[in-house]
């Protein structure tokens, strides 16, 4: 084997194939710890439906399944992105799998918020008795287990994470001893925007879904037991199913957009551009930015460049944006100096 082959091989064996998502996040131990308590919560109210004789018990445990079943998705995310995040068959990393758990469970919440939709209208002009106190009962206690889902879940920086790994952007650093010296200073602190961990934000909507829906029938529960207002109960549902549908409808537009490989904004598009430019006679002439998950934004860029810098001299001046992974940076080299 040659020295030459040898070189090749140690430097193949540093590049890891990870854009950041290899790491245990807080967000995927909580979303895991509230979905252990919904499913107890599910459990134990069908339980205790069945031992009680009440309806209105085993309906709510029977509900609780549907957002058991969303955290489950949820935290199933994250593993899997956290499980495969090395896997070289994925071309760009895990981190779409979060996206699209994230767009599976709003769509789940979009069809929540049409039943309620329905049933809402349909008690509206249909108004029946309501048995206040077990009601009430239910209510509360589901009130109580989201506020607690909701603390925890809130808790969780959307980036913290609890083990420490090694980024693909990170292990060139120690590669290429020939790049170019590149001052620190202010700029190289400079990060491209983190995007909002959107499976995180589909697993606090569904509990705040809940708790709207909580709230809901507590005040429409007391407004019939009191008043009897009957009809406050279908009306009050109905503006949280609308206020659901807006909030769902606002997350699948951002989980699309990763997943269908969206521009990223213009500021962000326009920060890679200066730094790249920020070498003397270099000229972008394209360049494409597009998010691959969580905090993990990739790009490629052609350059125009009168003189001997190299694509890794580039990808220097990127070196602090922490988030960047992966740049191909194509070098075209011309012979007369840009105006």
């Amino acid at each position: 084997m040659t020295t030459e082959h040898i070189e090749h091989q140690i430097y193949r064996s540093k590049i890891e194939h990870e854009f950041g998502q290899g790491n245990k996040s807080k967000a995927e131990v909580r979303t895991f710890w509230v979905m252990v308590i919904t499913f107890v919560t599910m459990f134990g109210e069908i339980f205790a439906g069945i031992w009680t004789g009440s309806m209105a018990l085993l309906a709510d445990g029977i509900h609780m399944g549907g957002h058991a079943l969303a955290l489950g998705l949820a935290f199933a995310g994250y593993y899997l992105s956290r499980r495969y995040a090395r896997d070289r068959r994925l071309s760009f990393g895990s981190g779409k799998i979060n996206e699209l758990v994230a767009y599976s469970t709003s769509l789940l919440l979009l069809i929540t918020a049409a039943l309620i939709t329905y049933e809402s209208l349909y008690r509206l002009f249909n108004q029946n008795e309501i048995k206040a106190q077990e009601a009430l009962i239910v209510a509360v206690l589901g009130l109580i287990i989201n506020l607690v889902s909701f603390v925890i879940l809130k808790g969780s920086n959307d980036f913290e994470e609890i083990e420490h790994g090694h980024s693909h952007s990170h292990s060139h650093d120690h590669i290429h001893e020939h790049d170019i010296e590149y001052e620190a200073k202010s700029e190289a602190a400079m990060a491209l925007p983190e995007r909002k961990d959107n499976n995180l934000q589909a697993a606090v909507l569904h509990v705040l879904t809940d708790a709207a829906t909580s709230v809901a029938a507590i005040i429409g529960i007391l407004a019939a037991w009191g008043w009897g207002w009957t009809w406050l109960d279908p009306l009050i549902a109905l503006i949280a199913s609308v206020l659901i549908g807006k909030w769902t409808i606002g997350l699948m537009k951002q989980t699309s957009k990763v997943l269908l490989d969206a521009t990223a904004p213009g500021s962000v598009e326009e920060t890679i551009r200066k730094k790249l430019e920020s070498a003397s006679d270099t000229e972008v002439i394209d360049l494409h930015v597009w998010s691959i998950g969580q905090g993990c934004w990739t790009m490629i860029a052609s350059v125009i460049h009168h003189g001997s810098m190299t694509p890794q001299d580039y990808k220097s001046l990127l070196k602090g944006m922490k988030n960047l992974h992966h740049p191909v940076i194509e070098v075209q080299h011309c012979k007369h100096e840009i105006i």
